[in-house]
Parts: structure tokens; C-alpha cells; sequence
């Protein structure tokens, strides 16, 4: 299979074209929390009661960001803040884009990591590694759709809709918390040769039970060839006789 041009620009400065992609997705963030995003009198007066009331926080114990879309004011008339209402859309853009790139590229990976398994003429053992690894690939892309992507979506779903989800919005940022320890679990469980490592320094009574059994089912083997060996050298002096 010809290697794709693309490779090469990993040789030269245009990998710093690849390095920048992420880095202008956080520098986005950055400049839409902070200039489209930042707390304003209208907010601060909307979030200071529900602080308070669900966290027992003042005023002045916390810093916050975030898009506040719709002012009502006393006479029952709706303000649209039209800068914050850009910010979320522009972090929403962001969302929906890494969802596209990543699934675009899963799919890639998962057509040439198939195409290379059945051309190439390697071993059983590279053949089952190459799954092994698509499948931790296919893992570890739900990851971030469920711990990051989802989660957000909806949130920012409901911001539109101006519905308050209270206390229930900190689940996202407990998500996102914990996708770096969960990311490289599929890996570690996945592929068979981490797992034995894992297992084996772990001391797993699992995996110790298993070479107990295989040691025990070896030498049963051996004992019934030895015998069989036996009675045949017994037949053999036997006839001879």
C-alpha cells in the first residue's frame, strides 16, 4: 500500500501546521470565555442567589465564566446579550467540529487498519495485535464522546433553550475531569500483552488461578505421554523377548 503524502509533512515545519490545530482550538476557548463570556453585572446578578443557595458561596469566593443569554427584566421584557450569544455559538462550532474530525478519522483508521490486515502477509500474531489496537481505538474515541462531547452538547443545549439545570451542570466539568485518568484503560485492557503485564504485577489470583490450571493441564499431558511411551517400550521388550 503506497504511504499517503500527508506523512511527510511530519518531516519538516509543516508539522507545526498540526501542533497549531489544537492549540487554536484552546485559543479559541480562551478568547471567547474571556472577551465574549466574561462576568458582566447581568450575570453576576442572575448566578449570585443560586450560589449561593446551592453552593453557600458569596459573592466574593468565586470567579466565574460563562454565556448569559436572556435578561428578564421586572416588566416581564427579554434582553438578548447578542456577545454572549456569539460565544456559545462559537464554542458550539468548536464541538461539532471535533465531533466531525473524529469520526471522519475513525473511520479512516478503521478502513486502513482492515485493508492492511488483509493484504499483508505477516503473522497470526501481528494480525491479532492490529485488532487489538483498532478495538482500543474505537474505545477510546466513545470516551471523549460520552465524558466530553455529550455531556457539553447538552448543556449548551439547554443554555439555548433557557432552561437551568441547576446543580446538575457540574457534571460536566466532573466528566471532563475524569476523561484523562479513563483514556488509556481500553489500551492497558485491551491489548493482550499489557494486560498480562498489568495482571502479573498486580499478582491477579485471576490470572494466577489460569497458570496454575495451564501448568497443572501441561503436566497431566506429559504424565500421559510418559506413560504411553512407558507401555510401548514394555510391548516392545515384551515382542522382542
Amino acid at each position: 500500500m503506497p504511504l499517503n503524502p500527508l506523512l511527510n509533512t511530519f518531516n519538516d515545519w509543516r508539522i507545526c501546521l498540526w501542533l497549531g490545530v489544537p492549540l487554536s482550538y484552546g485559543l479559541t476557548w480562551v478568547c471567547t470565555g474571556y472577551i465574549l463570556c466574561a462576568p458582566n453585572e447581568a450575570t453576576t446578578r442572575f448566578i449570585r442567589d443560586n450560589v449561593k443557595e446551592l453552593f453557600e458561596l458569596d459573592l466574593g469566593e468565586y470567579i466565574y465564566l460563562g454565556p448569559f443569554l436572556y435578561e428578564r427584566t421586572d416588566n416581564g421584557t427579554l434582553i438578548l446579550h447578542t456577545g454572549a450569544f456569539i460565544g456559545l455559538g462559537i464554542i458550539s462550532t468548536t464541538i461539532v467540529s471535533s465531533f466531525v474530525i473524529v469520526l471522519l478519522f475513525g473511520y479512516l483508521c478503521y478502513d486502513r487498519i482492515n485493508k492492511l490486515v488483509e493484504t499483508t502477509s505477516a503473522s497470526v500474531k501481528f494480525r491479532k495485535l492490529q485488532k487489538q489496537l483498532f478495538y482500543a481505538l474505537v474505545i477510546q474515541t466513545l470516551i471523549p464522546f460520552i465524558l466530553m462531547h455529550i455531556p457539553a452538547a447538552i448543556m449548551f443545549a439547554f443554555v439555548f433553550l433557557d432552561i437551568d439545570l441547576g446543580i446538575y451542570s457540574a457534571v460536566v466539568s466532573m466528566t471532563i475531569a475524569i476523561y484523562p485518568a479513563v483514556d488509556p484503560i481500553p489500551t492497558l485492557v485491551i491489548v493482550e500483552s499489557y494486560r498480562k503485564a498489568i495482571c502479573r504485577k498486580l499478582h491477579s489470583p485471576l490470572l494466577e488461578s489460569a497458570v496454575v490450571f495451564e501448568e497443572s493441564q501441561a503436566e497431566s499431558v506429559l504424565n500421559t505421554k510418559l506413560g504411553a511411551l512407558q507401555m510401548r517400550s514394555i510391548c516392545y521388550i515384551c515382542a522382542d523377548e
